[in-house]
């Protein structure tokens, strides 16, 4: 509910207070006396485009502020706490400001934290619907016929389960587009890695084999010299007469032979003897590794092959050679993750499927009870339609399917009218006229207050280009609007000013306008002033006392 409204250097207003209550409130006034300053304020604090010549006329900058009560509406509520603006000391309070200065440009904020316009706009959109003749006729836009279509209908719930269907579906939609996307090159890739597999698999190389190849073609490419300097050695430590063991032996046992008991010469001949036996197994081991070691140039063959495979491999994958045991390893890894990724797009696919199934059933749904709604919403506005004088109006409510199901359903919904009859009906902007326009939009309001999302509802002559009964029928009709919403309406006619339960005038002040709550009394003159001419007589205030008596 709009609480307050505060206007400083705005246009021809240097300081403006309003208070407004709950209900269906009137607001009344002679012509140019500012009726439409304070509702240009309103709609700049709500977001409106602002212009530097709204700022008074020597001042620096326009300040603009409305308060607003959102105890009764969980939607601003929760936009408040979602962005981090609710104020902490009064949470059902909520203070929109704006600032204007002479250059054009203005700064917003929410209980006293700047925001951007458009976040200004959306918590607007919760708060307060105005409409004009020319501006914020949001029954024009397709997404509030569809919002009041399922709130009529009570089937937001089916509404909702929709959108989540959809934001499901398209999400796997997406992840399914993106596995695809990569389909061809993942393939490619998994052709690559079984090409390189199955050649390392057919190499298999082992952790160290260059190097025991190197070795044992050391070996073998050295064999015969090898031999040669064995057989050598050999001979000279124990196989010829001379040999190195026959003269340690000898010499040890000369050394026995002496009667000399110096433990010297002990340790000496002990030496003697263990350098012997150390000869006699060097021979041993040469004589071991000989047996071995055989000239062999078909081994010597096979691992010049194996290394120049090896290093041919380590040069072709860009490793070394030590490294290519393990880089089969990795590429075997590879595939498998790859291969492991085919089984998730199947997966996935099947997902998808689902999601799309589930989206269609709810869309199915939804459908079936906008159907009914439908039907029902266009012949209950048609008869409030025919009580406000537009007698051969025939509203119907457009259901054109779409060709899938998106987030909103699976059909285009438009509001439609028909003013003349046998005429084709056609979207409300292109048929109505501006007066027609707000009839409708009343009616609609009437029709659907009970589910109304919006708790304020400004009309701006909503009376426009009609009189007499009918105009007190419109007010009847505002009234009863008033016991589900707040509503604010700016009229000329006394049989809708009659109805209100409160009663605002705006009028000029010297050079500024002002506005009045006005009592009882103050409301018959005015109502009287509106009824009659130039000169109002005793007769003209007993038609407005009459007319007042009718209204409350």
């Amino acid at each position: 509910m709009l609480c307050h409204l505060e206007i400083q250097d705005f246009a021809i207003v240097e300081a403006l207070s309003i208070s407004f209550s709950g209900g269906f409130t009137t607001i009344t006034g002679e012509t140019g006396a500012g009726k439409s300053i304070m509702l240009d304020a309103l709609g700049l604090v709500l977001g409106d485009r602002a212009q530097g010549r709204w700022v008074r006329e020597g001042r620096p900058s326009a300040d603009l502020s409305a308060e607003f009560s959102v105890t009764q509406i969980p939607k601003a509520q929760g936009w408040l706490a979602a962005q981090s603006l609710t104020d902490a000391d009064e949470p059902d309070r909520c203070l929109l400001r704006r600032t204007l200065t002479e250059d054009g440009r203005s700064r917003a904020y929410i209980n006293g934290r700047a925001v951007t316009l458009g976040e200004l706009r959306q918590l607007a959109e919760l708060l307060i619907d105005i409409h004009a003749q020319h501006a914020h006729q949001s029954l024009l836009r397709s997404a509030m016929q569809r919002e009041q279509l399922d709130s009529f209908g009570q089937h937001e719930a089916l509404a909702q389960a929709v959108t989540e269907a959809f934001d499901r579906c398209q999400e796997s939609t997406r992840a399914l587009e993106r596995l695809r996307a990569a389909q061809a090159e993942r393939q490619d890739r998994q052709a690559l890695l079984r090409y390189q597999l199955e050649e390392l698999e057919a190499l298999a190389p082992e952790p160290g084999e260059a190097d025991a190849l190197e070795r044992t073609q050391r070996r073998l490419a050295h064999a015969e010299e090898t031999l040669r300097t064995l057989g050598q050695t050999q001979a000279a430590l124990a196989g010829e007469d001379d040999a190195l063991t026959d003269r340690l032996r000898h010499l040890e046992q000369r050394l026995g032979t002496l009667q000399d008991p110096a433990p010297a010469l002990g340790t000496a001949r002990d030496l003697l003897a263990e350098a012997r036996v150390n000869i006699e197994e060097a021979v041993d081991a040469l004589r071991r590794y000989e047996d071995g070691l055989e000239p062999d140039p078909e081994a010597l063959a096979e691992a010049d092959a194996r290394l120049s495979t090896l290093h041919d491999a380590a040069r072709k994958h860009r490793v070394e050679v030590d490294d290519l045991a393990p880089l089969q390893g990795r590429l075997s890894n590879e595939l498998a993750a790859l291969d492991a990724d085919d089984s998730a797009l199947e997966a996935l696919e099947a997902t998808q499927a689902q999601e799309a199934r589930a989206l269609q059933t709810a869309a199915d749904a939804l459908s079936q009870a906008r159907k009914h709604a439908a039907e029902a919403l266009a012949g209950q506005v048609t008869v409030q339609l025919q009580r406000l004088s537009m007698k051969a109006a025939q509203f119907s409510v457009a259901l054109t399917p779409l060709p899938a199901p998106g987030r909103h359903g699976q059909e285009q919904i438009e509001f439609q009218i028909a003013t003349r009859k046998g005429a084709s009906p056609g979207p409300l902007g292109q048929i109505a006229s501006g007066g027609e326009l707000s009839r409708i939009s009343l009616a609609i309001r009437v029709v659907t207050a009970a589910s109304a999302q919006t708790p304020c509802l400004v009309l701006d002559e909503a009376d426009v280009g009609i009189g007499g009964g009918t105009a007190e029928i419109v007010g009847q009709l505002l009234k009863t609007l008033g016991n589900h919403a707040q509503v604010l309406a700016v009229t000329h006619q006394p049989q809708v000013a009659a109805q209100g339960t409160h009663h605002l005038r705006v009028r000029q002040d010297g050079a500024q306008a002002a506005i009045d709550t006005l009592s009882e009394p103050e409301r018959i003159e005015e109502l009287a002033r509106m009824l009659g001419g130039v000169k109002i007589t005793a007769q003209t205030r007993a038609h407005a006392a009459e007319l007042r008596a009718l209204g409350s």
